[in-house]
């Protein structure tokens, strides 16, 4: 179940549209919404993604919801890529586990999948791991990252 409340303004960033065209779908009451006692509006997870639904529109990574968690492994030594994902397979929890293998992928698959956890080698070709780290957490403050690496 989605729990999180988003406003116009957050879902005109998630779905790339003018806050105007959500406040837009409110107004004309395409989209539930509910006004806080400020004045602003605010739309429930859940209504998002019925509306989403409803209209045939993309639903973004962070409204989808799932037991299980997702994990993204980064690492460009495909053999130490295969042994993590491997080693996570084996758990009894089951994950959600999604891969890349340099820093530009890292950041195109954290956007699309939101992982829940990001283990990350910080030795990567064209963008290294630190830089990647750093990109990811403008865009994502609570994903946890683990980093690795083979380097002493």
């Amino acid at each position: 179940m989605i729990k999180k409340n988003y406003t116009t303004f957050n879902i005109a960033k998630m779905l790339n549209v003018y806050s105007s065209t959500v406040a837009r779908w409110i107004d004309e009451r395409k989209l539930k919404a509910f006004v806080t006692p400020g004045g602003h509006r605010r739309v429930n997870g859940r209504d998002l993604y019925v509306f989403l639904k409803k209209h045939n529109m993309p639903i973004p990574a962070e409204l989808t919801y799932s037991d299980k968690k997702k994990i993204l492994v980064v690492d460009d030594n495909l053999e130490v890529l295969n042994s993590i994902v491997k080693i996570l397979e084996t758990k009894k929890k089951k994950y959600k586990i999604f891969t890349a293998t340099d820093g530009f992928q890292a950041g195109y698959a954290t956007r699309q999948y939101n992982p829940d956890l990001l283990i990350l080698d910080i030795v990567l070709p064209g963008i290294d791991g630190f830089k990647v780290c750093e990109l990811i957490r403008k865009q994502n403050k609570v994903v946890k990252i683990l980093a690795i690496t083979g380097y002493p």
